[in-house]
């Protein structure tokens, strides 16, 4: 299992096995005031192996900022069949996206935390982001 992408977004949307995006691949939200209440997109794509399909597994997400304190979690569970066409020992690709809440309590950096998979073979990506005072 690997993580295939992860990407900040201001709008992120799987229809149909394709990723739409608006305002994607951002690292610095500018915001003139603190604290502030933003959506945060996020796209995902996992990797899944031959031999793990068809059951669970788990995907976990959450904002922290530069101190560790956590913003808000999400939860969620893939399950990839095999389709019977599929040759032996392919990957397949599954995607999703989701909008989060998140206040931003002062202008710094953020992190996106996401983990797919349990113990040894679980994956990780962090998706370090900052919260600025706009340009003049």
């Amino acid at each position: 299992m690997d993580i295939d992408y992860a990407l900040l977004a201001d709008h992120a949307e799987v229809v149909s096995g394709k990723l739409y995006l608006m305002g994607g691949g951002w690292d610095t939200r500018y915001v003139k005031e603190t604290p502030v209440q933003v959506r945060l997109a996020v796209a995902i794509g996992v990797r899944v192996g031959w031999d793990e399909t068809n059951r669970p597994t788990p995907v976990r997400i959450a904002v922290e900022d530069d101190d560790g304190e956590s913003l808000v979690r999400a939860e969620a569970s893939v399950n990839v069949g095999r389709p019977p066409h599929l040759a032996p020992g392919s990957t397949q690709l599954t995607q999703f996206a989701l909008t989060l809440p998140v206040t931003l309590a002062k202008h710094g950096g953020y992190r996106v935390l996401i983990t797919a998979g349990e113990g040894p073979g679980a994956v990780e990506r962090i998706l370090p982001f900052r919260a600025a005072p706009p340009r003049p």
